[in-house]
């Protein structure tokens, strides 16, 4: 069988063989290389754009805080925690819940339970409704955060915080 004269002439031996394809691509892996090191500042802002997006959740909506651990936080740190839920009960909860919302206890800043229900209940309501878009998956976890998981936490927050001790009369919303 005749050699085909396209291909280049081999050595016979296969260390040889692998010596002569490295030296093909040497000028290609050259300039990959100067490419590379020109573009240095402009790689590193990629990666930082990419980090940026998975920090936002990949661009899809808000991405939760971390959980304030109720039982260590102190001074201007729990009040500060405190005040994004009261901001949030003012905002959201009493006005969008209506009934569910009205059993919620004036005291509720003092109950370790209702921190933890409300801060739970507020970061979800953010993942759910700062988004975008709503694809369908997203309205099925709307109507199981309303139907299932906001009239649970309301009856777990009226409970905690009637009876406690704290009665104190509600601000009217």
């Amino acid at each position: 069988m005749a050699a085909d004269p396209r291909q280049p002439k081999l050595p016979a031996d296969p260390l040889g063989r692998v010596v002569e394809r490295l030296r093909q691509h040497t000028s290609q892996l050259e300039l990959l290389g100067r490419t590379v090191a020109g573009n240095q500042q402009l790689l590193a802002q990629i990666g930082a754009d990419v980090k940026l997006l998975m920090q936002d959740n990949a661009g899809q909506g808000h991405l939760p805080i971390p959980t304030p651990r109720w039982h260590d936080l102190e001074g201007t740190e729990r009040a500060t925690a405190i005040d994004r839920l009261r901001d949030w009960v003012r905002r959201v909860y009493e006005p969008v819940y209506g009934y569910l919302a009205a059993g919620l206890g004036a005291c509720w800043p003092e109950h370790p339970l209702a921190l933890v229900v409300l801060d739970h209940m507020s970061e979800t309501w953010a993942v759910l409704y700062a988004r975008t878009t709503r694809p369908q998956h997203v309205l099925a976890q709307q109507l199981e955060f309303h139907l299932r998981y906001v009239p649970a936490a309301a009856e777990m927050l009226r409970t905690e915080t009637h009876g406690c001790g704290h009665a104190r009369p509600r601000s009217a919303p």
